[in-house]
């Protein structure tokens, strides 16, 4: 074994700490839920960011194209092609926003509301999946432990000076 590698080995111990690697398993667990759901949805025929944007809109059906592209943190002409397509297809519609009329206001349809329970089904095969051997009470404790994490970064994108 080459020697010259063992000094690294040490110093990566002493950098990646547990709470690293927390962070580490939170973003493999929404990266591996994305995928498993794409492969899931994908006979509705819908791509990973127009699903997010529909799930979005089910959510908060008050958001903006520009507030749902920030939500999701992708650019505004990745969402704006999306949205184009949905629009296209009859399964969304995109109104000039009321307060602001240079925002789009996105409006779900009737066509869309026919293809949510396709999409149900799939989110409800993939709980089946996530959720196996996991007690009700763990699942609880979870989802209490990640909105304290999701409400302790609200407002935390600026570091602080540390001087």
């Amino acid at each position: 074994m080459d020697d010259s590698a063992e000094p690294l080995r040490r110093s990566r111990r002493n950098v990646i700490t547990d709470d690293d690697q927390i962070l580490y398993l939170l973003n493999e667990v929404s990266r591996g839920a994305r995928r498993a759901y794409d492969a899931r949805a994908a006979k509705t025929g819908f791509n990973q960011t127009q699903w997010r944007i529909i799930g979005q809109l089910l959510r908060d059906p008050s958001l903006t194209q520009s507030e749902i592209a920030k939500a999701l943190e992708l650019e505004s002409a990745t969402v704006g092609q999306a949205v184009a397509v949905l629009c296209a297809q009859g399964l969304l519609e995109r109104r000039r926003a009321e307060t602001d009329r240079r925002a789009w206001k996105l409006i779900l349809t009737r066509k869309l509301g026919a293809l949510i329970p396709e999409l149900r089904e799939a989110a409800d095969q993939l709980h089946t999946v996530l959720w196996r051997d996991i007690a009700p009470s763990d699942k609880h404790l979870l989802k209490q432990l990640l909105a304290k994490i999701s409400a302790n970064l609200e407002g935390s994108a600026t570091v602080p000076d540390s001087r």
